[in-house]
């Protein structure tokens, strides 16, 4: 008995090909366990060829795959690999194998041990001080990551650099790179920071994401969380105009001598354009929409599950031209809305204002 398969090796699930089992005798007695739930057991049949094939086992495990929570409040999120056992038996023969599988919903041109390099879209991203955003990455004996952070001292521009403490070694990682917790990180003003510059290192320069603080004034601004590619939290932030479409939903009944809606439900249908994407942007869009889960992130309140019920990527690119896209999103929740009030603070105005300025 013959399978394709190595022990104690790390996989990224979407890479894993079709297990095949070759000179199987009589039948194959075939064991799956997750993290110790079992998966799958099954008892299989050879065919002409004496050979079992296995289709798809990378989708069979991602679905035991725990993702973190979405929140945007952790500094930062450590994901160990899962541990799938794998037992094989017929007649003749039991053999067994241990593999570390890392979630991803696509397929990934790199191995999972590949340290010293960013699991992100972006080189250079552009972020504001009031937002959420996190950097992924693995974790290895050797990886060292740093900000060289650029900001304003006594009026000048000044370089201070922080290395960052890092979880156990073979497990993915994601940062919160927001401009509040770097300031944290090093000890500065937030207001202070320009810019800063994230590397991951194993002794010579491997890979770098650069953050831009944006201080323009937007119109508009929605920033949204996911989960990326690995299952760990995102960002992106979108300043195109915003449409506002709500519906009022609910089921209407005739009754005698009137009409009565039951259930009358609020529905906040809201429209963002992206505003113009370059072509990273366009991808993290992608991983965004493909997300199993999304938040949207508004400043003064906790990110809110949303449901993306619309999308207009409709556009003629050529060559490097940037699209925009339009997509339609409404709260997941029908209990989303909140009622707050404040207390009567009674100042000198409260009552007089209107009148004494007319």
């Amino acid at each position: 008995m013959v399978a394709n398969l190595v022990n104690n090796t790390y996989l990224f699930s979407a890479d894993m090909e079709d297990i095949r089992i070759t000179d199987v005798h009589e039948k194959l007695v075939f064991n799956m366990t997750v993290d110790g739930q079992e998966a799958l057991s099954e008892v299989y049949y050879p065919d002409s060829g004496n050979a079992v094939v296995i289709c798809d086992p990378g989708d069979i495990i991602s679905e035991y795959f725990v993702r973190p929570e979405l929140g945007g409040g952790d500094d930062r999120i450590a994901l160990p690999p899962m541990t799938v056992q794998l037992s094989l038996s017929d007649s003749e023969a039991t053999a067994e194998y241990t593999l570390y599988v890392f979630h991803s919903r696509y397929r990934v041109s790199f191995e999972p041990l590949t340290g010293f390099i960013f699991y992100s879209r972006y080189k250079i991203k552009h972020i504001r001080q009031n937002t959420i955003d996190y950097l992924s990455f693995f974790v290895s004996d050797k990886t060292k990551v740093y900000l060289d952070i650029i900001h304003l001292e006594s009026g000048s521009s000044v370089k201070k650099t922080v290395e960052l403490q890092l979880s156990d070694a073979n497990r993915m990682m994601a940062y919160n790179m927001s401009p509040v917790k770097v300031g944290k990180l090093a000890s500065l003003r937030a207001d202070n920071i320009l810019s800063y510059d994230a590397r991951i290192t194993d002794g010579t320069l491997t890979d770098l994401v650069r953050y831009v603080i944006d201080r323009k004034s937007h119109r508009e601004m929605h920033q949204f969380l996911y989960y990326n590619v690995f299952g760990l939290p995102e960002s992106i932030s979108f300043s195109g105009l915003v449409q506002y479409s709500p519906e009022l939903e609910g089921d209407i009944a005739d009754m005698v001598k009137l009409k009565r809606r039951f259930n009358p439900f609020f529905n906040d249908l809201r429209t963002v354009n992206t505003g113009y994407l370059d072509e990273n942007k366009y991808k993290a869009l992608i991983d965004m929409l493909t997300s199993p889960v999304q938040r949207w992130y508004d400043t003064p309140s906790l990110p809110m599950e949303i449901i993306i019920t619309d999308i207009d990527f409709t556009h003629t690119k050529m060559g490097n031209q940037r699209v925009n896209v339009n997509l339609t999103f409404c709260p997941a929740s029908r209990k989303h809305q909140v009622f707050d009030r404040y207390s009567f603070r009674g100042g000198i105005f409260d009552y007089t204002f209107d009148r004494t300025f007319e």
